[in-house]
């Protein structure tokens, strides 16, 4: 059965997006658990809906999810225990919104030291300069292109010595409060945990389903306590895009995902399957989904 937070959730989603599967609602049910909801189209459709939270309240109030997606960086990375390129005083990482899958934690690895050294060695290069500055072009190492946006490399001179043990590849402000970068991460986390738990599960046959949907709900916990997924210069479309761009090859099986802020004037995002040209034929067909 729902809890109160989830019916909410799903009743607020629905009067946002009634036709959010392209066809009117006809029925809805608690589901068994999962999903959450199982419903009938006015076709003949059964569908199944999951809901999840966009961010935990324990999440949100201490820094975990920030916390626990850095360490998985830096835990692979370790770069302590590897000696620094000789021009190169410290790197940030400003990795893509999702965690490395542990088939590519050795090729990450690899490929990073690899890319560093060749920066190393460059004649002339622009983070050379107090500053230091970004590097994002990672043709020829595959790997570091799916995972990392960019890095930003700073002079040796800026950074001579180390103490035993520190890590001279990091992440920058650290310490610092959410943005929504982390607010991004937050939902992807949310999303790809439902992604692994029911992988193997077989859903859509248990339970004769024609489709399976995974509706990740931004809470009053999120808004009380963390970043608003809408800020000045980072509205909630670009949120969606940013999650959109992880789960095109991170779905599971799930047929469609959609991100739901009620305090956005959208309010609906489809974050997987992304189309354009059918976005724009459900919104003017009066779905409410964008």
């Amino acid at each position: 059965m729902l809890r109160d937070d989830e019916r909410e959730a799903w009743r607020g989603f629905l009067a946002a997006a009634p036709e959010f599967v392209g066809d009117a609602i006809g029925s809805a049910v608690d589901g068994p658990d999962p999903p959450d909801i199982l419903c009938v189209t006015r076709s003949g459709k059964k569908i199944g809906v999951e809901l999840t939270k966009w961010v935990e309240h324990g999440q949100v109030a201490s820094g975990k999810a920030r916390e626990s997606f850095e360490d998985s960086y830096l835990d692979i990375i370790a770069s302590a225990n590897h000696a620094r390129p000789g021009r190169i005083g410290w790197v940030w990482l400003h990795p893509k919104s999702r965690r490395v899958k542990p088939e590519d934690v050795p090729q990450f690895r690899e490929e990073l030291y690899e890319f560093l050294a060749r920066e190393n060695g460059l004649s002339d290069p622009e983070w050379e300069h107090p500053q230091g500055a970004p590097v994002q072009d990672f043709i020829g190492f595959p790997v570091l292109a799916s995972y990392l946006e960019s890095l930003w490399l700073f002079p040796r001179r800026r950074l001579e010595f180390l103490l035993v043990g520190e890590n001279w590849i990091g992440f920058e402000g650290a310490s610092g409060a959410y943005t929504p970068s982390w607010m991004v991460q937050a939902a992807v986390d949310r999303i790809l945990a439902k992604v692994e738990r029911y992988e193997d599960q077989n859903l859509h046959v248990l339970h004769a389903l024609d489709e399976l949907h995974l509706v990740c709900h931004y809470c009053d916990e999120a808004l009380l306590y963390n970043t608003p997924a809408r800020t000045p210069g980072f509205e909630f479309a670009a949120v969606a895009s940013r999650v959109a761009d992880v789960l095109a090859d991170d779905h599971g099986v799930f047929n469609r995902i959609f991100l739901f802020n009620p305090y956005d004037a959208r309010k609906v995002l489809q974050v997987y399957p992304v189309r354009v040209g059918k976005q724009a034929s459900l919104q003017k067909r009066g779905t409410g989904v964008s």
